[in-house]
């Protein structure tokens, strides 16, 4: 249940092309005391729930929320960004600005995709940098309007 107040604000902001930042981090956080002020219970991170401090999600809270694909850096005008937690299915939609010849970058979470991910374009070419988490993709000048497409 906790993962669905952050799943459904980031929906909302994602249908809006919104951007946000998720700061609610607190490092001492506890089941019983939550953060420790207010009797609010919000971190995405509790000690208490940490087996392994060496594990960077260890005593994560709702990540399969909050830790998901994003358009890191576009080379146009974003159009349209969904992400549906339950099938794991990210799609993203542009329209490219003929001045920027950089590519695309989407942040593409290991937490989500641990086995690697199907990628669908429409056009052009792409190239996923595991170690950096990242889909590198460059789109062609035939259209105007590029798609990516994360899962099935």
């Amino acid at each position: 249940m906790h993962a669905q107040a952050p799943k459904r604000t980031l929906r909302a902001l994602a249908d809006n092309l919104l951007i946000c930042t998720l700061w609610n981090y607190t490092a001492d956080n506890t089941n019983a005391r939550g953060n420790l002020w207010n009797d609010e219970d919000f971190s995405i991170f509790s000690r208490d729930q940490q087996a392994n401090p060496a594990d960077l999600n260890s005593g994560g809270r709702a990540l399969s929320a909050a830790v998901r694909p994003y358009a890191a850096k576009i080379a146009g005008e974003l159009l349209e960004m969904s992400f549906d937690s339950q099938h794991k299915v990210f799609r993203l939609v542009f329209r490219h600005d003929p001045q920027v010849t950089a590519p695309s970058e989407v942040f593409v979470p290991r937490l989500q995709y641990p086995s690697g991910v199907p990628v669908q374009v429409s056009d052009g070419h792409w190239e996923l940098d595991a170690e950096r988490q990242v889909l590198i993709y460059a789109h062609t000048q035939r259209r105007v309007v590029h798609t990516v497409i994360l899962g099935r």
